[in-house]
């Protein structure tokens, strides 16, 4: 049965960089060196959100997905997410750094916790013990990568995210979703955190209805991240770790000059890396612009 695809895409000028946050991890919080699948959705359908106006209220149970508070919203787009994914080309480079947000926290301690701080300098318990009480704050992280463009890509089943929304009470036509979409995806403003403002090249931004599917069996040329199981590259390419649309984590490939979890290097050019689409995934593309946004789902 043939789907009913549609696919957003965009490319991006970041303004310092970004931040997401590991997942399930509230101590040290490092970022990841590329925007995963769930903040390429969260990127694209908070404009598209807005101009449906869709709420974007928690479920009453506040049921958790994997150590994550989903909203009935989010949840419908993730659910109805064919493949989701981002890659970089250009000058410049990413990096992901930490540091303390926090720095000396005897300040803020009673008599009680401000004793057991208390050792001689430079012995087993002054390290052991009152330093980490001293400075118990951990480094948070963010990935920098100033001027930097980005391009993302969304591919969604229409038909299931509408049925999706008509569960959780809500009733869109795929007319006014077809109008509101091609709208909203020149309306992408930030990735990640709120600070992680970015400017739209609307150029290269579109979005189009039955994109070109390639199945398995077929090549494909891309520079964005590819979930390492979809695909068998022609030559050696990077790998880093990224959750998936369920929040998992996987090994994704990435084209580029050298990429790990703390350090991206880029193309120069968007010309991408051939890879050969293994069963049971499908790669996504739009008519134009194909290099730059191929997208590959499981």
């Amino acid at each position: 049965m043939s789907q009913n695809i549609r696919v957003f895409y965009t490319s991006i000028t970041l303004s310092w960089g970004f931040t997401v946050r590991y997942k399930e991890v509230s101590a040290a919080q490092p970022s990841y060196i590329l925007p995963p699948p769930t903040t390429i959705v969260g990127a694209f359908s908070y404009p598209l959100a807005r101009m449906l106006g869709l709420a974007d209220s928690l479920p009453e149970d506040k049921a958790y997905k994997n150590g994550y508070l989903v909203s009935k919203t989010m949840k419908a787009f993730l659910d109805s997410t064919l493949a989701a994914s981002a890659g970089v080309a250009g000058e410049g480079g990413l990096v992901m750094h930490q540091e303390p947000s926090k720095i000396h926290a005897s300040i803020y301690k009673g008599e009680s916790e401000a004793d057991r701080m208390r050792a001689e300098p430079f012995t087993e318990k002054f390290y052991g013990e009152s330093l980490p009480r001293i400075f118990p704050v951990q480094a948070i992280g963010a990935t920098y990568a100033p001027g930097v463009k980005l391009y993302m890509t969304w591919v969604l089943d229409v038909d299931k995210l509408l049925k999706n929304l008509r569960e959780n009470g809500v009733r869109v036509d795929e007319e006014d979703l077809d109008s509101a979409a091609r709208q909203a995806v020149h309306g992408v403003t930030r990735v990640g955190s709120k600070e992680g403002i970015v400017a739209v090249d609307h150029d290269l931004t579109g979005y189009e209805k039955n994109p070109e599917i390639v199945n398995p069996g077929g090549k494909i040329r891309t520079i964005q991240y590819v979930p390492s199981e979809c695909v068998d590259p022609e030559e050696i390419i990077p790998q880093i770790t990224l959750p998936y649309l369920d929040y998992s984590p996987r090994l994704f490939y990435i084209p580029s000059e050298s990429a790990s979890n703390t350090l991206l290097k880029p193309y120069s050019l968007p010309t991408g890396k051939w890879l050969r689409v293994k069963h049971p995934c499908k790669a996504y593309a739009p008519r134009e612009f194909k290099q730059e946004f191929t997208s590959v789902g499981i």
